[in-house]
């Protein structure tokens, strides 16, 4: 609403004055003429009938319920897809183990391979001790142990890592050897099977007598704590030598450490195999798989030689780009 022009005149004269000619009551009854109504606060009974009727949440309550129920059948589905796949793929798995059974022949074996473009001449694999170690669960470790190393040794691949989180093989290594070797024995024959090399970090290696073979099975034992105690021990010889004015500080360059790490541990792998469900590296040491092909076969349950001959198929299937 616009100001009529003689409360305009009015106000602009006694503005002129220094507001002295009206009043603060006098300006605010002038001004007030011109405001708009203020609002009412009355709630209107609508408002309060809408008010009344969600008092007790029949709304809100409704809506969380509508929402358990979509997350349940949601879950529901999703948990009966997983279990189906893992029951066909354990049943599918189970055929082909039955169908393409190698049957402890190393001819079985070589024909299986002997399709493949490229073969890895380092293979790593990650094992599990199940049940902490109780009952059978060293002698289902070692004897897998025994099993891949004949598969390797058949496949003509000269290196098998194993690497156990907890490091129990280490203690057996006189064990473990014997069980490696008498499977070699029974897969090639006395006097046929390949001489076994079995070694650790700090622990004092084993020897087979040397047969027909030309080459040896090295089978390197690795566990979590070979990762950090190395580069612990690297460091502290490192740093003595440069204290003891052996070698300067800037000699010291990541050729060297991965050299010096590769002899303390293992060299890099060709191949990383993992018979779990899922990729779980278990504290592998890292450095040594920078440019490893990593395989693992999805909803697997135990070590299997079509999961071995799987991540075979796929070392050689698989591209290597290496930077400058």
């Amino acid at each position: 609403m616009a100001f009529r022009e003689k409360d305009t005149q009015l106000y602009r004269e006694d503005e002129r004055i220094g507001h002295k000619k009206l009043g603060p009551d006098q300006r605010e009854e002038l001004i007030k003429n011109y405001l708009p109504a203020p609002p009412s606060r009355q709630r209107s009974s609508s408002h309060v009938t809408k008010r009344a009727s969600s008092h007790f949440g029949i709304r809100r309550f409704l809506k969380a319920q509508f929402y358990a129920l979509f997350y349940i059948i949601i879950h529901a589905i999703f948990s009966l897809y997983i279990r189906v796949r893992i029951a066909y793929r354990a049943v599918s798995n189970r055929v082909v183990a039955v169908l393409k059974h190698h049957y402890n022949s190393p001819e079985y074996i070589a024909r299986d391979v002997g399709a493949l473009n490229k073969l890895p001449k380092h293979v790593s694999i990650i094992l599990t001790l199940e049940n902490d170690g109780k009952r059978d669960a060293l002698e289902k470790l070692v004897n897998e142990v025994a099993e891949v190393a004949a598969w390797c040794a058949a496949s003509r691949i000269p290196r098998l890592s194993v690497y156990e989180k907890t490091g129990i093989l280490k203690r057996y290594m006189n064990e473990t050897h014997r069980t490696v070797s008498h499977g070699l024995k029974t897969w090639f024959g006395k006097g046929q099977a390949p001489p076994v090399v079995l070694s650790a970090r700090a622990v004092p290696t084993v020897r087979s007598h040397s047969g027909d073979y030309l080459e040896d099975l090295q089978i390197v034992l690795i566990s979590a704590e070979d990762g950090r105690e190395a580069m612990v021990d690297l460091t502290r010889v490192l740093a003595e030598m440069v204290q003891k004015d052996k070698i300067s500080a800037k000699d010291i360059t990541m050729d060297v450490i991965d050299n010096e790490l590769s002899e303390a541990v293992i060299p890099e792998p060709d191949l990383l195999i993992s018979f779990e469900p899922y990729v779980d590296l278990q504290g592998y040491p890292p450095w040594p798989i920078r440019l490893t092909e990593i395989y693992c076969a999805q909803d697997n349950q135990g070590v299997g030689y079509q999961v071995f001959l799987r991540g075979l198929r796929k070392y050689s299937q698989a591209t290597f780009k290496r930077g400058k």
